[in-house]
Formats: C-alpha cells, sequence, structure tokens
C-alpha cells in the first residue's frame, strides 16, 4: 500500500470519529504541519458530501467496513464488492471503489472554488462593434496585457463606458484581485439597473460569477450561473455544463 492510500485511509476513519488517543494526535499534529494533508482532508470533507447529496454514502460504508476487513486479513477484495454495485447499477462506481479504493471516489466528487474557476474561465473577447466607444490607451493595455496599466487608465476616467468596466473588472480579476473586480462588475450591474439598460450585462454576469469563485464566494456565484446555464440564449451558456453547476453546488 502506498503512503498516498494510508493517508486516505486515515483520513477517512478521523472523519467517522474511529481514531483514538496517540493516533488522534499524531494525525491532529500532522494536519498542523503539513498544507497538503489538510487539503486532502477538505477534499474529502467536501466529496462526502457530495456523496450524502446522491445517496451513495451508506454504499460507501458498507464497501469501506468490508475493504478495511479484508485488508486487516491480508486478503483481497472479494468480488462481493463489485456484484453489490453491479446490482444496483452504479458499476461505475464500483470501479473505482475496487480499482483505486474509496480515495478515487471520494476524488471523482472533489471540486473546490479555485479548481472550479481556472477550469471553466474564459478569457474575454473584445467587441469591436458593440457600446459606446473604448478609451483607445485603455484598450491598447488590455490587448497587450497590460493589465496594470488597465487599472491605472480606468481610475483616471471620469465616466467609464460600459466595456471600460468589464475590461477593468478582468484586470483586477487577472491580476488576482477579485475583491475589486466583483466591486467592478457589480457598478456596471447597477448602472444598467439605475438607468434600465443593459449594456454587456452577460458579460458582467459571467465574470462577476467568476470572481465570486475565485473569491471563495461559491454561494454567491450559484445564483448566478444557474441563471446563464438556464438561459439557452445566453452567450455564455454553452461555457457552464450542468455537472459544472453541481460541482459549485457541492461547495455549499
Amino acid at each position: 500500500m502506498n503512503g498516498n492510500s494510508t493517508h486516505t485511509e486515515i483520513l477517512i476513519q478521523y472523519l467517522d470519529g474511529e481514531l483514538k488517543g496517540e493516533e488522534l494526535e499524531s494525525l491532529r499534529k500532522n494536519l498542523a504541519d503539513n498544507q497538503s494533508l489538510r487539503d486532502e482532508l477538505d477534499n474529502l470533507q467536501l466529496a462526502r458530501k457530495a456523496a450524502e447529496r446522491y445517496g451513495l454514502k451508506s454504499k460507501i460504508n458498507d464497501i469501506h467496513k468490508e475493504m478495511m476487513l479484508e485488508m486487516s486479513q491480508n486478503k483481497p477484495a472479494k468480488s462481493s464488492v463489485i456484484k453489490m454495485f453491479a446490482q444496483t447499477g452504479l458499476r461505475v462506481a464500483a470501479v473505482l471503489v475496487v480499482l483505486v479504493g474509496l480515495s478515487a471516489l471520494y476524488q471523482y466528487f472533489t471540486a473546490s472554488p479555485e479548481k472550479l474557476f481556472s477550469e471553466n474561465y474564459q478569457p474575454y473577447n473584445i467587441h469591436e462593434m458593440r457600446g459606446m466607444p473604448v478609451n483607445s490607451r485603455l484598450l491598447e493595455n488590455y490587448k497587450h496585457g497590460n493589465m496594470d496599466s488597465v487599472i491605472m487608465e480606468f481610475n483616471s476616467l471620469r465616466a467609464p463606458e460600459p466595456e471600460e468596466y468589464i475590461l477593468t473588472g478582468i484586470a483586477f480579476l487577472e491580476s488576482n484581485q477579485p475583491e475589486k473586480a466583483i466591486g467592478t462588475f457589480n457598478r456596471l450591474i447597477q448602472q444598467n439597473a439605475d438607468s434600465k439598460t443593459d449594456f454587456f450585462e452577460d458579460d458582467a454576469e459571467y465574470y462577476l460569477a467568476m470572481s465570486y469563485l475565485k473569491n471563495r464566494e461559491p454561494q454567491k456565484a450559484l445564483p448566478l450561473l444557474e441563471k446563464i446555464q438556464a438561459d439557452p440564449g445566453h452567450p455564455y451558456h454553452s461555457k457552464l455544463s450542468k455537472w459544472f453547476i453541481l460541482k459549485v453546488e457541492s461547495l455549499h
């Protein structure tokens, strides 16, 4: 058995409340000192929540107990595990459990705001013929990837145009300043609401949702993502699958 499998089994026992005494204290110390171990624990907790959502918890617990018993007796896992899952139609889950243990099933459901952001973030396409003209220096800086200069130019504008909000919000987002990106996109959305317009509203909604994910606020991203995914006419609809929405839900 490799080290990663050992860690996973111990962490599962910890989550199940099975660790006692020195084993428990040792794990707590390791968690305090080891970021990767803490990350794995976080992933297992998220995965367990996802498993509960899909009604798999009791089956996973049964398999866990059977596998742990047979490993303690140094016997290979029995085919009854596969048969049990095959009878319920969960052949894919059975293969995952038998081949790589419970950790694979947990990892299947694993998600984090940062991971979902990086997997689904889409670069912005500048709309040359849409909306009001964009400040030429701001636009050129954006095209050349000079995000700090985009932000400086935006801050010098008295009355930014709608697309300038979008470009600057993205500049904040790509400069790892998601809170400022959130504020910028929300300003455009509020400006549209006040003036009863919808300039670049679709873009603002999508990038605002991405900013919330980047800022580890999936609960705020979810309503925007659900709105986009439910609207086939939304330009970002095809970017968001139902599976992606489920993974965001699992972060709650």
